[in-house]
């Protein structure tokens, strides 16, 4: 005998056939229709607001790509690298919260902290547009990256707890379609911005800093009282509604689901730490960010060497459509993950795409084919990184390890925002080769980390199937065999 027998084994080992043989643990019970209007009670409260909490963090830390166009750097007296310098330093403070605020996000209570980063941020963004010198931007840019960092990582983890890792990308694809929105919103809201140049004495890129960080400062005085802090405490669902969602946690991810897999301990910090497969999904971020952020400040300069004759106003509505295009995609590949309850394939086929994109960027002929390969790029821009972001959390079920491991997974992921500025110099135009060259190796190696992330993953399901690791449930129960969170003999990975 394996390990200790207990009331609900017969239950377990048809739970772990089913699991080993098709992939999924998860039940299909969810089609109930009181589970169904629970569950769109918490979207309705939920998604729409992350969607605009991750677009208007995005829109405020890139819009200065936006400014540079409309004469920030000359107003500034930005000098060399500066503007480069002044862009990356936002990513010092950004990467540096991300793991502590997700570790200790439940002590925090997530409704509050949330909406107080966001009022924040907001404040900090717009007195960005007050700035006389270069030293007052960094000091902004350094405040901006501290009250935003928290956030993402924190928005992940707060997903986890309301939603089974079956339906977490699609809920996902929202707060990644707000970043590419943000593009999208940025270069609208940069045209129009771009004719209030002059009134009463600023310059256009001081009203653009100033109106996006208004925003925010609402969201967040609005989130304070909307969002709930976890399922058992969402006042937007009847006491039956609350303890569906918990007992769904439990029905569907077992690991998940007992008293010390919800709380946060030290060993899983540990686990994390020493997990190599979460180093590889850091690394893996690292490379896709590099391109995530670079495109995404640099779109507008990209665009503006295509053909210098173009007026700023022109260049910034065609950074419109890219970003919505890249929201799209992601939206329809984060459907289809969830449907096919599979990752890596998307990530793999992201890199591939935005790599011919770079190249011809950097090689193309023609203004139409180098924008075409604005496009190009664009299709994999965030599925890149949203794909990675998505899979590792779903493979973790416990709460510590989980976000632990996010948090690390965006600090040195995001640390690719440090060098991204620097990829694209004015000397570099109108080809930027060194710009597309690197971010082409980042890809490539970020294709290649996903490849052997997928095949270990197959390889250990494969191993779990053939019995080759019941041996770690020898003396166990039931509750403690699901202790094992992930290393569980019985724990199925989605690949």
């Amino acid at each position: 005998m394996l390990f200790k027998r207990s009331t609900t084994d017969v239950s377990s080992d048809k739970r772990l056939a089913e699991g080993l043989e098709g992939g999924s643990t998860d039940s299909t019970d969810s089609n109930a229709p009181a589970e169904r209007v629970a569950l769109r009670k918490v979207d309705w409260h939920i998604v729409p607001l992350i969607f605009l909490l991750n677009m208007f963090s995005f829109l405020d830390r890139s819009n200065i790509g936006n400014a540079r166009l409309y004469g920030l750097e000359g107003d500034l007296a930005l000098r060399g690298n500066q503007f480069q310098t002044a862009t990356s330093v936002f990513f010092a403070t950004y990467v540096a919260c991300e793991v502590p605020s997700t570790i200790f996000l439940k002590k925090l209570r997530p409704a509050r902290f949330l909406s107080s980063i966001a009022v924040l941020w907001g404040v900090v963004a717009s007195l960005t547009g007050l700035t006389q010198s270069y030293g007052s931007l960094v000091a902004c840019r350094l405040l901006l990256g501290l009250a935003e960092g928290p956030l993402f990582p924190c928005l992940t983890v707060y997903l986890t707890m309301f939603y089974t890792r079956k339906e977490l990308a699609v809920r996902f694809s929202f707060l990644i379609a707000g970043t590419a929105i943000a593009g999208a919103v940025g270069g609208l809201l940069a045209y129009g911005i771009g004719y209030m140049d002059g009134l009463r004495g600023l310059r256009a890129w001081r009203w653009l800093f100033i109106i996006e960080g208004l925003p925010p400062i609402c969201l967040g005085i609005f989130a304070w009282f909307f969002l709930a802090n976890n399922p058992e405490t969402a006042w937007y669902l009847t006491p039956s509604e609350r303890q569906m969602l918990v007992l769904r946690t439990t029905r569907n991810q077992p690991e998940a689901s007992t008293p010390s897999a919800k709380a946060l301990h030290r060993a899983d910090v540990v686990a994390a730490l020493k997990d190599w497969k979460v180093w590889a999904f850091c690394l893996l971020n690292f490379c896709a960010d590099i391109q995530l952020f670079s495109f995404s400040i640099f779109l507008p300069t990209i665009i503006q060497a295509l053909n210098p004759d173009w007026s700023t106003l022109y260049v910034q509505a065609l950074t419109v459509p890219c970003f919505a295009w890249t929201a799209l995609v992601f939206c329809g590949v984060a459907f289809i993950s969830d449907a096919i309850q599979h990752r890596a394939i998307f990530g793999i086929l992201g890199s591939l795409t935005s790599i011919v994109g770079h190249v011809m960027l950097a090689a193309g002929q023609g203004v139409a084919a180098r924008f075409a390969g604005c496009f190009v790029v664009a299709t994999g821009l965030f599925v890149v990184a949203g794909t990675a972001l998505v899979w590792l959390p779903t493979n973790l079920p416990r709460y510590g390890k989980r976000s632990t491991a996010v948090g690390m997974q965006l600090m040195i992921g995001n640390s690719g925002g440090i060098a991204a500025p620097y990829l694209y110099p004015t000397a570099d135009t109108p080809r930027f080769v060194m710009g597309h060259a690197v971010t082409v190796a980042m890809l490539v190696v970020s294709a290649m980390i996903t490849v052997v992330l997928w095949w270990v993953m197959v390889r250990i399901n494969e191993r779990r199937r053939a019995g080759a690791e019941d041996s770690k449930m020898v003396g166990l129960t039931e509750e403690e065999v699901d202790e094992l969170g992930d290393e569980s003999p019985r724990f199925v990975f989605r690949t």
